[in-house]
């Protein structure tokens, strides 16, 4: 029976204190809605990701040698047990000088179980001559299927057709970003998109690389340590069986090239003798022709008569003669060039450095580091905003239940009094705290797991191209997100219940005493004290006569108001880069490629054009490459070097500066430049070395002299000389940084493109105020996740201000009903508790803005995508904003809490309760 009675007492208290009961479940709702869906965001994506190489088979390893694989090297692999599938592959580079793009030509089998491809229109290629081209491609509307994708005829060696038909677009597990397709040595150094044709169609006699999986990392998370262990050891079982071939490549190669010499050598020889031979015939015959001259000479002089056929026959062998030395001097000249061959070429021999397996894992490929960092990143802000979400949630849970507990005393009291035990009387808060909570954790987990993988996922869709997340629910988070949020709302009954249990019932029957007044700090400072008025003095003296609810108000306030300033603030650093960058930083307008199989005419073609354009007031050329900086327990990074012609000049189209001390630098030949973010990427520091490898896989080091502001890609900067001196070649300067004198519209730079171009010198022209629109645009998707925490923070912000402010009615219900007696109008009375609102509210406003700058500026080290650097800036405005969001939901909370306080039963507040 009294069982039955409780249940009934708890429904009726969820029916009689609905506002109270769904505020708990909101706060809640919204603590585990955030804390399980940014904790599963960086999973998901990381599942997702794995999902995609599982089901197309990325490769483990890539197998590379520098002479090429052949089938000994590929039958060995297979007989390595711990190895699943190899698929020895060809690769090409093309130069498209017409449109300045290099393709990365590969081969496909349609057997193949490595690195499979997934179509995204059309389909793959079935027989010679067919092609299937990067999706990326789609987005520019060069290529269409059907269109013809023509062979540069400087590789008619390597591939049999001169064009291929394209037949689809696709994607490939190598390839998830949008942004890069990887480095090369040809043409501009990078690729721009990859093609596939059938492995029939190349003519190469040696394998470029082998892709290969192993057995034992199948079936494991690509990301997890487990791979990563595994991995190691399949790998370093690969190294040893093939850790021979080295050495018989090189013994093979030596031995058919110093054979090749050798015989180059005899047939030297042999041409030697035959010319010596030659000589001794030509000297005989010479002789011969000498001797019949004289006689001539003699008949001659004794008056005899010489023929014309005697006369033609000594010019005859004259000719023949001289014929014969020409053809002996070429002879002579060809065995001069042989010789001067085969000494090149033993020379080269004598140097020839042993053949190198070179092995790539799926870490070497930066869009597959990048990825994880991406996600770690996520989940780097999970160990923060959700903990502010959890903490704002124990506490306004907290102060709700032991408001609930205070006005129930008198029944408690008398469920006492009546022989309930205090487990029995515990069980309605117990009940009425865990429906709350559970229903809450239900609910924040199902919008939690589906809504925040899914925005955030989606705002990184412009830098991937992986399918859409794949939504888990996890048993791990799930289970936390339900204790922390019975430990918000249960632990807190039964913190305050264990006072009131404690109690005897005609204690707990009685009205709590009111806390005395006493005198507060600011009535000692009369002065000021007396400049006050009632209503002022009575609001300084209601502050701090209930210090707790201060506490909770200004700290709730100060949490909520800490993460919209820190939205807000990632918003105004997002949207700064731009600007930085293309303002601040780079003082060029315009960039042109260069075509390195321009002719003279061409270049001079180009020159009279730019001299003649009167919008073009400065350039300079730069070798411009992309290569890939490398460090033993780091992620590699793809790096722009830059090489300046003219050193001097640099700085008019560059700013090299330190981004905290404003000083400026100057490139020197004992060092190169970098940027901020690739230091802090590899932990670098001024006098400290970098290591580069270029598109040939050639390895050098180079020395840091400075680094300098950056926020968009890496960069590397040297000087003629000091390149020369780390790469052992001199720098081709491909490219142009033109500078204008007007800016220009985009027709005006389309039609000074068409211009430049007219030239086959210039191959492309890239404006910065489109790479800057491009980049705004890719930035943009990031607001997503931005605009995620700003709505969430908001949420929080109105209910803990709703809450709050409940509470504070609730507990002051009998002073609010005797002021009323008293003659107070109801815009007073709500003024009466308004004023103290504003106080608290602005107190929590000023502690915000703090809180908000800190938790800005770790979110912002934690969440950086690779190629940006965020400036740690907070405009004026964004707090602004933020602080007139709050008031804006302080202002709701009182409209609301006017209304109730209007219709209050001023005869029922003040009955007593003895």
């Amino acid at each position: 029976m009294k069982k039955k009675a409780l249940w009934k007492s708890t429904i009726r208290e969820i029916k009689q204190s609905k506002a109270r009961f769904f505020s708990i479940l909101l706060i809640i709702l919204l603590g585990v809605c955030f804390y399980a869906g940014i904790k599963a965001t960086g999973p998901d994506m990381l599942n997702t990701a794995d999902t995609y190489y599982s089901d197309y088979h990325l490769m483990d390893t890539k197998v590379v040698s520098t002479y090429g694989l052949e089938e000994e090297d590929i039958d060995l692999m297979k007989q390595d047990k711990s190895i699943l599938t190899v698929n020895p592959a060809y690769s090409l580079d093309m130069d498209d000088s017409k449109t300045n793009e290099v393709i990365r030509l590969m081969s496909f089998n349609s057997d193949s179980q490595v690195n499979q491809l997934k179509v995204i229109e059309g389909r793959l290629p079935e027989k010679s001559g067919e092609v299937v081209l990067d999706s990326r491609v789609m987005d520019l509307d060069t290529y269409q299927i059907g269109d013809q994708l023509h062979v540069d005829e400087s590789e008619s060696e390597n591939i049999k057709p001169a064009s291929f038909e394209i037949v689809g677009f696709v994607n490939s597990p190598m390839f998830i970003d949008q942004v890069s397709r990887g480095n090369t040595s040809v043409g501009k150094g990078s690729v721009d998109f990859f093609a596939y044709i059938p492995e029939k169609d190349f003519t190469m006699d040696i394998y470029t690389e082998a892709y290969i999986r192993y057995k034992d990392t199948a079936n494991l998370k690509s990301y997890s340590k487990a791979y990563s262990t595994h991995y190691e050891k399949d790998e370093k079982k690969l190294k040893d069986v093939l850790k021979n071939q080295s050495a018989k490549k090189y013994d093979v190669i030596r031995k058919e090239a110093q054979e090749k010499i050798d015989d180059g050598t005899k047939d030297v020889t042999a041409g030697e003798k035959e010319l010596r031979d030659a000589r001794a015939l030509i000297k005989d015959k010479e002789d011969e022709l000498v001797q019949s001259q004289e006689q001539l000479k003699q008949a001659e002089s004794l008056g005899m008569p010489i023929s014309d056929e005697q006369k033609s026959a000594l010019s005859e062998g004259q000719d023949a003669i001289n014929s014969e030395k020409d053809k002996i001097k070429k002879e002579e000249t060809k065995l001069v060039d042989a010789k001067k061959e085969l000494s090149e070429s033993q020379k080269e021999l004598d140097d020839l450095e042993m053949a190198e397996f070179l092995y790539f894992s799926r870490d070497d490929n930066p869009a597959y580091s990048e990825f994880q960092d991406n996600a770690d990143r996520i989940s780097s802000i999970a160990t923060v905003f959700p903990v502010f979400f959890f903490l704002i949630a124990a506490l306004i849970s907290l102060t709700t239940m032991t408001r609930m507990v205070d006005e129930k005393r008198g029944e408690i009291g008398t469920l006492k009094a009546l022989g309930y035990t205090n487990k029995e009387i515990s069980q309605k808060y117990i009940v009425y705290s865990t429906l709350a909570s559970i229903i809450g954790s239900i609910l924040g987990l199902v919008i939690g797991y589906y809504v925040f993988p899914t925005v955030i996922f989606d705002a990184y869709g412009s830098l991937y191209n992986l399918p859409s997340v794949i939504i888990t629910y996890y048993p791990s988070y799930t289970i936390q997100s339900i204790i922390v949020a019975l430990l918000c709302t249960l632990l807190a009954s039964l913190m305050v219940l264990r006072v009131d249990l404690l109690s005897t019932p005609s204690v707990l029957m009685r009205p709590k005493a009111p806390k005395p007044g006493k005198r507060i700090l600011l009535e000692r400072w009369k002065w000021l004290w007396s400049k006050f008025n009632f209503n002022q003095k009575v609001t300084a003296r209601n502050l701090f006569r209930y210090k707790q609810r201060m506490l909770m108000t200004v700290l709730g306030i100060a949490g909520c108001m800490a993460m919209i300033v820190t939205g807000f603030g990632l918003k105004d650093s997002i949207g700064d880069i731009v600007g930085l960058q293309f303002d601040k930083i780079w003082h060029y307008d315009a960039t042109v490629v260069f075509n390195n199989k321009a002719t003279d005419e061409d270049k001079k073609e180009y020159a009279d054009t730019k001299e003649n354009d009167e919008r073009i007031v400065n350039s300079i050329d730069l070798s411009q490459t992309t290569m890939t900086v490398v460090r033993d327990g780091f992620t590699s990074r793809d790096v722009t070097v830059d090489v300046p012609k003219e050193i001097k000049r640099i700085n008019e189209f560059i700013l090299f500066n330190d981004r905290k001390s404003g000083e400026t630098f100057e490139l020197a030949d004992d060092g190169a430049i970098i940027n901020e973010k690739l230091a802090n990427f590899f932990d670098l520091k001024e006098g400290d070395e970098l290591a580069i490898r270029n598109g040939d896989n050639q390895e050098v080091v180079v020395k840091v002299s400075h680094i300098i502001e950056n926020y968009a890609m890496h960069f590397v900067y040297m000087t003629p000389s000091y390149y020369e001196k780390v790469f052992k070649e001199k720098p081709e300067y491909n490219v142009e940084l033109l500078q204008f004198g007007d800016v220009l519209t985009e027709d005006e730079e389309n039609q000074l493109a068409s211009e430049l171009m007219a030239s086959d010198y210039a191959a492309n022209v890239s404006f910065t105020s489109q790479i800057g629109k491009a980049m705004d645009d890719t930035m943009g998707s990031l607001n997503i996740v931005v605009w995620v925490l700003i709505v969430s923070a908001a949420l929080l912000a109105f209910i803990v201000l709703y809450n709050l402010t409940n509470i504070n009615i609730s507990e002051r219900i009998r002073e609010l009903s005797t002021i009323k007696v008293l003659g107070f109008y109801d815009r007073e009375v709500t003024m009466y508790v308004y004023r103290e609102n504003n106080i608290l509210t602005a107190m929590g406003i000023i502690l915000g803005y703090g809180l908000g700058m800190l938790l800005h500026r770790f979110v912002l080290k934690t969440a950086e995508v690779d190629m940006v650097m965020f400036p740690i800036t907070i405009h004026l405005s964004s707090y602004v904003y933020s602080t007139l969001l709050t008031i804006l939901f302080s202002s709701i909370v009182m409209f609301f809490m006017h209304r109730k306080l209007k219709h209050v039963d001023m005869i029922e507040a003040l009955k007593s309760t003895e």
